[in-house]
């Protein structure tokens, strides 16, 4: 296993905006894959403010991943099966209302692809990685490893600063001391803003029991280093207080990540967008890259 950390790349976006997305009823998943990958991604990238923007196409919770306790929930209803997850991260505050004032471009887009998107932000320093051993930050489609996104609801009986608590200095300090763990990158949400104006049918908001409070990018190298990371002395440790802070894990394995922006510039991808960067790196055309080319398909100075 790489044991380089590569998890203080992260550390400049202090801010997320990390959005739940279900593709609109009546387009197959390949043709919502490909719009959003190819046409939207693309837009969003060009709006100002933004640090890194990543794409992530997730497969429906179908259980059978995330070992099950009891007084935890683990099912999620047919009505909670996202298609995809947004995250994007912001140097600072003003940086993210900066682009919350030019996100209205999108609006119109979101009707094409999206019957619903629930966003949800994060303040300074509660979205976090704590270990990043994949070597690639930036990738444009299939990573050599698992990687899950699990969300997570928090017992009622507990407050928002004790599930907090319980997430960063108890369940994300100890498994991240396992061997098996590839990446662990946990987010701290505020609550949902429902009063966000719906965009041409596309739902912004959602009643309060469905939201989240948290959630987190887990990543291993295989299945047998998952496997073996549940089974380990690290994971098992957590067992315990898990039901007393946790009401529900809802498990999503990631199909495909895109990087669109990465360190406050526009990737070859955010650029052209996912396939054409793809042929591009492909054939090796370092001839696309010029700043000729990029003036004349971007715009002068467009970068």
């Amino acid at each position: 296993m790489n044991r380089v950390d590569f998890s203080g790349r992260d550390q400049a976006g202090t801010v997320a905006f990390y959005v739940l997305l279900w593709k609109r009823k009546g387009l197959s998943l390949q043709l919502f894959d490909d719009y959003w990958r190819d046409v939207h991604g693309p837009v969003c990238a060009r709006l100002p403010g933004q640090h890194q923007y990543w794409q992530f196409h997730v497969a429906h919770n179908e259980g059978g991943i995330w070992p099950t306790l009891a007084d935890i929930e683990y099912i999620t209803e047919a009505e909670d099966q996202l298609n995809s997850i947004a995250e994007l991260t912001f140097k600072t505050i003003e940086d993210r209302n900066t682009w919350f004032q030019s996100a209205t471009l999108l609006m119109d887009d979101e009707h094409n692809i999206f019957s619903q998107a629930i966003g949800y932000i994060t303040n300074p320093g509660n979205s976090k990685t704590y270990i990043d051993r994949i070597a690639n930050g930036n990738p444009n489609g299939s990573l050599d490893a698992v990687k899950l996104h699990v969300l997570i609801k928090k017992q009622d009986s507990v407050s928002v600063a004790e599930f907090r608590q319980f997430l960063c200095d108890r369940f994300a300090l100890i498994i991240t001391k396992s061997d098996f763990l590839l990446k662990f990158r946990l987010h701290l949400f505020e609550e949902v803003d429902n009063s966000r104006p719906e965009a041409k049918g596309v739902a912004h908001s959602e009643s309060p029991e469905r939201h989240y409070q948290a959630a987190f990018e887990i990543a291993f190298a295989n299945n047998l280093d998952l496997e073996y990371f549940f089974a380990s002395a690290e994971y098992a440790s957590t067992l315990a207080e898990q039901p007393r802070y946790i009401k529900q894990i809802s498990t999503f394995p990631e199909r495909d990540p895109y990087t669109f922006v990465y360190d406050s510039k526009l990737t070859l991808t955010g650029q052209r967008g996912s396939s054409t960067a793809q042929l591009i790196t492909k054939i090796g055309a370092v001839n696309q890259l010029t700043e000729e080319v990029l003036d004349l398909i971007l715009g002068k100075g467009v970068r």
